[in-house]
């Protein structure tokens, strides 16, 4: 066999063909890196439509009131007023109340629960889902203020003996620390 006599020429012809080798290999790869990133964005375009349908179908834990969210209110009212025994403390500022300041602790009551319920639970959730503040918060507070009275009632058994503007000041003197106590108890384990 003759041997191929190493030219110049034949050199470039194979670097020639090397070089077109390698120009289609890259052209390949570039091809395929940029399908394999459409292939991605197409992906996260179905996470974001997976995650915007399990939002649409699942409901949102604030979004409604069980008798597990009655049960956990009630007993975080319990113990924010037997807490400390901010009863007693209570029934002693109420002694000193008078009827208007009373009612407007009701309001102050009413009002920082809002407030509370927003900065720790429904700060997060969409604006859609907004309307549902009020009525969970009147909910709580409601059983905030039951709570009050039977609190009351089990630390003074004459409670409801006496008059009744007298209960209505020792109401108003523990039912903050009972909505925020029911705020708080609420919103354990929410998401």
């Amino acid at each position: 066999m003759a041997k191929k006599k190493v030219t110049l020429e034949n050199i470039n012809k194979k670097l020639d063909v090397l070089t077109r080798k390698i120009n289609k290999i890259g052209e390949q790869e570039t091809t395929e890196l940029k399908e394999e990133k459409q292939e991605l964005e197409e992906l996260k375009k179905l996470e974001d439509i997976e995650k915007k349908i399990k939002e649409r179908v699942e409901p949102h834990p604030l979004k409604k009131i069980t008798y597990h969210d009655i049960a956990k209110g009630a007993l975080g009212a319990f113990i924010g007023i037997v807490a400390h025994y901010t009863v007693i403390y209570g029934i002693h500022i109420a002694e000193e109340l008078t009827v208007t300041r009373a009612t407007l602790l009701f309001v102050l009551s009413y009002i920082l629960g809002g407030v509370f319920l927003y900065a720790t639970g429904f700060r997060k959730v969409s604006a859609k889902m907004l309307w549902f503040l009020p009525i969970r918060l009147t909910t709580l507070y409601l059983i905030s203020i039951f709570m009050s009275v039977a609190v009351l009632y089990l630390f003074f058994p004459d409670f409801l003996q006496h008059f009744f503007w007298e209960g209505y000041k020792q109401v108003a003197a523990v039912t903050l620390t009972a909505l925020i106590g029911a705020c708080t108890a609420d919103l354990i384990g929410k998401e």
